[in-house]
């Protein structure tokens, strides 16, 4: 893929705007933060199967980080910020601990097969917590 400043931009956006650091972002696609630096600055761009798997850590279609619109992350940040002043108990991805930020996105890239497994395991742990 050709450099893309605009999609070096919005994959910067997604992640603030959702509290991730590079390194996360970088981990949770098996990459090197440097690699995935790369694309923030515009120096590389990711292959389709890599802005897939990025797209889904954020539960976006690969077209919202392709087709750029700036407004639309412009009202997603206003959104949050609103969403936050209003709601003190909120359970927005940016309230979320580290590490369970990075379970989501590792949970977002995995196969509907393997999800099924990861929810059968919490289900099981569960069941065994509530018996004790």
């Amino acid at each position: 893929m050709m450099k893309n400043p605009e999609l070096a931009r919005q994959m910067r956006a997604l992640r603030t705007v959702n509290h991730y650091t590079q390194q996360q972002i970088a981990d949770i696609l098996n990459i090197d933060r440097t690699t995935y630096t790369s694309y923030e600055i515009s120096k590389n761009t990711p292959d389709v199967m890599l802005l897939d798997a990025f797209a889904k850590i954020f539960s976006v279609d690969i077209d919202f980080i392709l087709h750029i619109d700036t407004q639309n992350i412009d009202t997603l940040c206003d959104e949050v910020e609103a969403y936050e002043a209003n709601n003190d108990d909120c359970s927005l991805v940016s309230k979320l601990s580290k590490e369970e930020r990075e379970l989501i996105g590792e949970y977002r890239i995995l196969s509907e097969k393997d999800k099924r497994k990861v929810r059968k395991t919490i289900a099981s742990c569960n069941s065994f917590k509530k018996e004790q």
